[in-house]
């Protein structure tokens, strides 16, 4: 399994971080991808991050998964750039690419034409700047296995949009064991005490 993450410039750390880390603890090959000339990156919080490739130098077909960060900068910077829209569209129209947007990067799909044929959820408040075929509010991950998108609400949902990920594409035993790993069966049980 190979996964991509699309960073631009003000891209959401946290919903980079987190699936990037988790997806490497899954044992999915993850390749961090600069959107914009520079292999150094940095997000909304001016936190740097190094790059292990520039988007011009990759192939899209080559990916199990593309999954693209929010932040509102960085979601504007994704959606402004045809190479990142392209590389939506090819990945969705093939037989086995899943396609990955959390937080405000929902609105990349939406500019890609593809948010309008699938079930998905986005940031509460900007559920007004995408059009899906249903919108799920009430979920904080979504995964739309017939169009293969998962969404995911936010910064405090990156975990588990990360971990449906894995569930994804290395099933529910590895899924589970990184869940347990994190602590998220701990975490959880406490949230309801």
């Amino acid at each position: 399994m190979k996964a991509m993450i699309l960073l631009s410039k003000d891209y959401e750390e946290t919903e980079a971080v987190a699936v990037i880390d988790i997806l490497r603890r899954a044992e999915i090959d993850i390749d961090v991808v600069a959107t914009e000339g520079d292999l150094d990156t940095v997000g909304d919080h001016n936190i740097t991050i190094r790059a292990d490739y520039l988007l011009e130098d990759i192939k899209g077909a080559d990916y199990d998964i593309v999954i693209t960060p929010g932040g509102v900068g960085g979601t504007n910077a994704l959606r402004e750039n045809d190479k990142v829209i392209d590389l939506l569209k090819e990945q969705y129209q093939s037989d086995s690419g899943y396609i990955a947007s959390i937080c405000a990067s929902p609105r990349v799909l939406d500019k890609a034409g593809i948010s309008q044929e699938i079930r998905g959820t986005i940031f509460p408040a900007l559920s007004d700047q995408v059009t899906f075929k249903e919108y799920v509010a009430d979920e904080i991950v979504v995964n739309d296995q017939d169009h293969q998108v998962i969404t995911s609400q936010g910064p405090a949902t990156a975990y588990y949009f990360a971990l449906e990920i894995v569930r994804q594409l290395k099933g529910q035993e590895v899924h589970d064991q990184v869940a347990k790993a994190l602590l998220i069966p701990n975490v959880e049980a406490a949230v309801k005490a």
